[in-house]
């Protein structure tokens, strides 16, 4: 069965059950309440005679069913009547079979042509006269009937509108799901520029489709760097790999033992450059893909920063630039990869002496700033122009167009997907002069614990 006619046939049945149990609910009350409400006029007009007779007696009794006549509504019944049925007073035309206490039954009054349905009590009296006392039930029954069948035209009325209701239901979500089933089938086809239509009333479908929409820029995305990816890998491994081969050729055809040792050694030295470069491109893929959470432990940030101030010292006053570190005044635990923010925090460092020493100073500053870990590295160098930031942070994105400066231009790239892996960012800011690049790291709710 399709799902268009199920939902519709289940719309229809909550409908119907629904609108069943609210005039389940109005029928009883009403045939409960008119019943009771006819019940207790009988009973009480019962009891007032049997007073009357139990102090007055019979006489007192007549004048009590005279007067009733006279000035009750014409549905009131009323009579005495003898053993044998015969009327003593009253307004009954014929008694009914005798059998005391509450009932209904079907009388005919006096100078009425027709017979009614009346509610009665039948009291037998010390007398062995019976008194009758009741009310015409019929215009109340009549009543009642005409609610009990407009209920249940109403019950039939509401399962067809609520069948028509799942009908409309159906045909909406149907159409709203084939939209997306549409896409779908154009994105398999490998159409990613279809697109989910999204309304302006904000409901689940319009969510649903923006998610969608989303993941589809997403994966545009994601398939836009991975041709960039593939176009400046081939592009930037084809010089090394040409040094290489020519290296390697030159070193097998020379006879010279101290020549082809020389040559042997550029062989390693380009081998080391492509292995550099392959293995940097591996761990951006992992750190991307979060595949190195599991190896997260505790550790200082600010004893990590002071290692690599360090190390890096001698190498940038090599450089003519003075390297500056900004300890913490209290110790920086976070919870991640030791190692991987190690090489992101060295990229950026050897970066600012490779372009910044020519400014003279090179800071490393560790910090907290409310929930952030913000690991920075600033020199006075030239910096990098705003428009062409994002340029720099992509994978083998190197500002010299000619590419003769060495390096892959993979530095910013690593320690952008380590900081993503840590649920953080890196940012790139205007040091005046020279570039100022962070690590902002959260500290999630495990750490501060």
């Amino acid at each position: 069965m399709p799902t268009t006619i199920r939902i519709a046939l289940l719309a229809g049945l909550l409908a119907l059950l629904s609108n069943l149990a609210v005039i389940g609910f109005i029928y009883a009350r009403t045939h409960d309440d008119a019943v009771a409400s006819i019940h207790r006029q009988v009973n009480e007009q019962a009891k007032v005679l049997s007073d009357v007779y139990r102090t007055g007696g019979k006489a007192a009794l007549t004048n009590a069913i005279e007067d009733t006549l006279d000035y009750a509504d014409p549905q009131t019944v009323v009579a005495l009547v003898d053993s044998t049925g015969k009327e003593l007073s009253g307004n009954l035309a014929s008694a009914p079979s005798f059998q005391e206490g509450y009932r209904t039954s079907v009388i005919r009054l006096r100078g009425q042509p027709s017979p009614h349905q009346a509610a009665i009590v039948m009291q037998r009296l010390p007398g062995r006269e019976w008194l009758i006392s009741g009310r015409v039930a019929g215009e109340g029954f009549a009543i009642r009937e005409t609610l009990e069948s407009s209920l249940l035209i109403a019950l039939v009325v509401a399962g067809l509108l609520g069948l028509l209701c799942g009908v409309i239901l159906a045909h909406y979500v149907g159409r709203r799901i084939g939209e997306i089933a549409t896409v779908a089938n154009r994105i398999t086809a490998r159409d990613l520029s279809q697109r989910v239509p999204v309304s302006r009333a904000g409901d689940a479908f319009d969510r649903l489709g923006a998610q969608i929409n989303a993941m589809l820029d997403r994966i545009g995305a994601l398939m836009e760097q991975l041709r960039l990816l593939t176009d400046s890998l081939a592009h930037d491994l084809r010089s090394p790999v040409s040094r290489l081969r020519s290296a390697a050729h030159a070193a097998a055809e020379t006879a010279d033992p101290r020549e082809q040792e020389e040559l042997l050694e550029r062989v390693v030295v380009q081998s080391d450059a492509l292995m550099r470069i392959l293995s940097t491109v591996l761990e951006i893929s992992r750190s991307e893909a979060f595949t190195g959470r599991n190896q997260f432990a505790w550790f200082d940030v600010g004893d990590l920063g002071a290692e690599l101030a360090e190390m890096y010292d001698p190498l940038a006053e090599e450089r003519g630039a003075a390297l500056k570190y900004d300890r913490p005044s209290r110790a920086l635990p976070l919870f991640g990869h030791r190692q991987l923010l190690a090489q992101a925090i060295s990229n950026l460092v050897e970066n600012a002496i490779r372009y910044g020493s020519t400014g003279g100073e090179i800071r490393i500053g560790v910090d907290q700033r409310n929930r952030q870990i913000a690991i920075e590295v600033a020199d006075r160098g030239p910096g990098i122009p705003r428009d062409r930031r994002d340029e720099a942070r992509r994978r083998f994105g190197r500002l010299d167009s000619s590419r003769s400066d060495e390096g892959a231009g993979l530095g910013l790239a690593l320690a952008e997907a380590i900081a993503h892996l840590h649920d953080g960012e890196l940012v790139l800011d205007d040091n005046r002069p020279g570039l100022l690049t962070t690590l902002e790291l959260p500290i999630h709710p495990v750490q501060r614990a």
